[in-house]
């Protein structure tokens, strides 16, 4: 049972074909992957509702050409088709009026747009998961079409949620907390990143989430993002008192991420540096907060943020840290990680509806690394704070 209703997938349709004829379009193509990473399945399951859970695997000529993958065909003026290479769909089912099982994704796309779409303009949504050998045989099999990167077009469908997305938001937010602070509770003197690692993911499973990811650090590496080494933390590195911990975390119910951080110092209290490292990243980004409001610019938030951070006592002692994210503040959150970018030259404006991830990350090896990041939705009476994790994580 999904909580987004069939009428709004219907209604994202209809939203798609409006914005792709005003685009001089003739039609979409959502191309996302599945499997388990959660990466890149946005754009097919936020018209469909629909995930691949199979993984990729790579291409066997005569067998099977983008496993793992799936299309939604979405013309202006005809049906939407729905192409995967599962042969059986769990319930419930995709939002689409017609549902193609191929093991060659890429020549079934080709036939269903030459019969749906015999020529004309198509916009690509999720550009970045279409492998090069793919996107030529598209182009090679459709001749009479011209294929280009529409991308913008989706970013500004999934912008502003629905009331539906808001709820899994909060949702998502409310395990993502409870992950968390299960994880920062485990993490002891003596217990192995590894095992807080596995404290948080079991929460978000047990609830029925899915765990997307972790950047996980301590002691003399907390000022990396993660340890050096595959995997999603170092079994071999054990927490020891007076160590700095920094987890960046995010999964998702239902499709929808939560994505945000905090810093604790192992078994005890921290020393004046270690203190004024964690409030530098806590505060600077609490001091945008106020500022989420519709109608107010991207700019200024990241420049009340950058103020924060310049006046901070650690940037007075240590100088103002270098930025882990680009100069960026945050980012927009939804079905990805996903435009707009909080950052001191942004024009975008806020509108009721978005959320946000509100971050920072710094580093100064001597010393470490922390970074405090929170998920917040703007309504229209100002912003509402979904990941209120403890940040006090001291004995």
């Amino acid at each position: 049972m999904r909580s987004i209703r069939t009428e709004e997938y219907l209604a994202r349709q209809e939203a798609g074909r409006h914005l792709a004829a005003e685009a001089g379009l003739d039609g979409l193509i959502a191309w996302s992957r599945g499997g388990s990473s959660q990466d890149g399945y946005a754009d097919v399951y936020y018209f469909s509702g629909y995930y691949q859970h199979q993984p990729w695997v790579p291409d066997v000529p005569g067998l099977w050409r983008a496993q793992g993958h799936t299309a939604f065909l979405l013309p202006v003026q005809e049906p939407a088709i729905l192409l995967t290479d599962a042969g059986v769909i769990q319930d419930p089912q995709p939002a689409a009026d017609r549902v193609r099982t191929d093991a060659d994704l890429v020549e079934a796309l080709a036939e269903e747009i030459r019969t749906s779409i015999p020529s004309g303009r198509l916009g690509i949504l999720g550009c970045s998961t279409m492998a090069w050998p793919w996107w030529t045989a598209l182009r090679s099999a459709l001749p009479d079409h011209e294929l280009t990167n529409a991308d913008a077009l989706g970013w500004r469908l999934r912008r502003v949620k629905s009331p539906a997305e808001l709820d899994l938001l909060r949702t998502s937010g409310a395990v993502g907390v409870r992950a968390m602070d299960s994880a920062m509770a485990a993490a002891v003197p003596g217990a192995a990143e590894a095992e807080v690692a596995a404290t948080a993911i079991a929460e978000i499973v047990s609830a029925g989430g899915a765990y997307y990811g972790m950047g996980i650090s301590s002691g003399d590496a907390s000022h990396t993002f993660a340890p050096s080494g595959p995997g999603t933390a170092s079994a071999t590195r054990h927490l020891k008192e007076g160590d700095l911990l920094r987890i960046d975390m995010y999964g998702s119910m239902e499709g929808y991420l939560f994505d945000f951080a905090r810093t604790r110092v192992v078994g005890g209290d921290p020393t004046t540096e270690q203190r004024e490292m964690l409030d530098a990243v806590h505060d600077s980004v609490t001091a945008g907060m106020p500022l989420l409001h519709p109608g107010q610019k991207l700019s200024d938030i990241a420049r009340r943020c950058e103020e924060a951070m310049t006046d901070s006592a650690f940037a007075l002692r240590q100088g103002a840290p270098d930025s882990q994210m680009g100069g960026a503040w945050g980012h927009g959150l939804g079905l990805s990680f996903e435009p707009p970018w909080v950052t001191t030259d942004a024009d975008e404006v806020l509108e009721p509806g978005m959320c946000l991830a509100l971050e920072r990350r710094i580093a100064a090896p001597a010393l470490g690394g922390a970074n405090y990041e929170d998920n917040v939705l703007i309504t229209e009476t100002g912003p509402e704070i979904i990941t209120p994790a403890t940040h006090e994580y001291l004995h």
